[in-house]
């Protein structure tokens, strides 16, 4: 888990604390993204990136309570992995259709730093915020 790209994770923070997303549309600029020379690196990344948030409470599966009840990351990253079977969905269409959203635990998170809009997006990496997220992602260590 560390380190991890903290301008990406901060930039991906405040928009799902502003709107849903989908895998794809997450760490758009981490290694180029979905279609940058690293695809798979960055689709690990992604992976990363949602199980831990998902884990520690800062995102919820829109649309899957049994992910954001449980915050069952081993779901998680079996459907991000390998699509699913049960409901015949492939990875691909998963990746596209799966939404997340923050959480009232992110709102407050953001609130400190004043981090709540549009415009935040663009601020570079802030150490407060940045130092929480460390000490969380510890806390929720995913191995």
């Amino acid at each position: 888990m560390f380190p991890f790209p903290s301008a990406d994770y901060q930039q991906q923070l405040i928009v799902a604390n502003l709107d849903d997303f989908t895998p794809n549309a997450a760490l758009p600029n981490y290694l180029g993204g979905q279609f940058g020379s690293q695809a798979e690196a960055w689709k690990h990344a992604v992976i990363d990136f949602l199980c831990v948030n998902v884990k520690c409470g800062l995102i919820e599966a829109t649309h899957k309570p049994e992910i954001a009840e449980r915050r069952d990351v081993s779901m998680l990253r079996k459907l991000l992995n390998d699509g699913d079977e049960k409901n015949h969905m492939p990875v691909d269409v998963l990746w596209n259709t799966l939404y997340f959203n923050g959480t009232k635990k992110l709102s407050e998170f953001l609130d400190e730093e004043i981090m709540r809009t549009w415009e935040a997006v663009k601020l570079e990496p802030r150490p407060y915020l940045i130092s929480k997220l460390i000490e969380l992602y510890k806390f929720y260590d995913l191995d």
